[in-house]
């Protein structure tokens, strides 16, 4: 697999999901209760593991039984669809995201994982609309609004992907923090200019007063290279946190002030 697809796996938030129990109810509320022990929670566990090992492939085929075995769980597909997506196999692996919402017309993560396959061939259009689908099912999830985010990020739609960034913060204030369960993973996300990036993080910090995350943001910003950090003092944003002595060190530390002009003489 390609050094492109694979930093593109390690971003998607779709695998936030996978050493949790299965979604179980996301089809047919007919299909047989999955008791503990019983022969469907097991092969769901192996499925589990399997992915946890990497062995993709065998964890596509057991989730393929499972399908086969209840046709109107919705997980299963999607399940498929993110084993294949880690092999690399995009076409396979819309497919199978694509039969999760037909099974399921109101399942968020699959439409959320559709959009992730259109991210990664560039086409953030189609993304942002998966994604949009996405959220009016699940308006509540911060991940999902990253994602949104970023594909605007991609499209230079700075202040839409700022909008998304701030919601997301506001659901999640640890959604970009790499300790939580998914922000590992996104903190790979692979965007071009990872300066700007970074200070637009810093920004929505500052606006949510959250000076703490605004100084590791910005601290990133200029470990990326960004030139303009030094627009911080006199942007509206940063009002909250702009005498926080911690912002202000690293302000006069990576962007300090010019000095004053020689007064005249007379």
């Amino acid at each position: 697999m390609g050094e492109v697809m694979k930093r593109f796996i390690l971003t998607t938030v779709i695998l936030s999901a996978l050493f949790l129990p299965a979604l179980h109810g996301q089809g047919d509320n007919s299909a047989p209760q999955n008791t503990p022990g019983s022969p469907r929670e097991k092969d769901e566990l192996q499925a589990r593991i399997y992915m946890a090992r990497k062995e993709y492939t065998q964890a596509a085929d057991l989730y393929t039984k499972l399908w086969r075995e209840y046709p109107k769980e919705a997980s299963y597909p999607n399940y498929v669809g993110i084993a294949l997506l880690e092999e690399g196999k995009l076409n396979d692996a819309r497919k199978s995201f694509e039969q999760a919402t037909k099974v399921n017309r109101r399942f968020p993560d699959a439409y959320n994982n559709l959009g992730a396959t259109y991210y990664a061939e560039k086409n953030y259009k189609k993304a942002i609309a998966q994604y949009r689908h996405s959220l009016g099912l699940d308006p509540n999830s911060a991940s999902i609004y990253t994602n949104v985010g970023y594909a605007y990020f991609a499209e230079k739609q700075i202040p839409k992907a700022m909008e998304a960034f701030h919601k997301a913060l506001e659901l999640d204030p640890k959604v970009f923090d790499e300790t939580s369960r998914v922000g590992s993973i996104m903190s790979f996300r692979s965007v071009v200019d990872r300066g700007l990036f970074n200070f637009i993080l810093a920004k929505n910090y500052a606006e949510s007063g959250d000076a703490a995350n605004c100084v590791v943001y910005l601290r990133r910003a200029a470990d990326e290279g960004y030139k303009e950090i030094g627009k911080a003092r006199k942007d509206p944003a940063f009002a909250k946190v702009i005498a926080d002595p911690d912002v202000k060190a690293l302000l006069d530390e990576v962007a300090p002030e010019p000095p004053p002009p020689p007064a005249p003489h007379t």
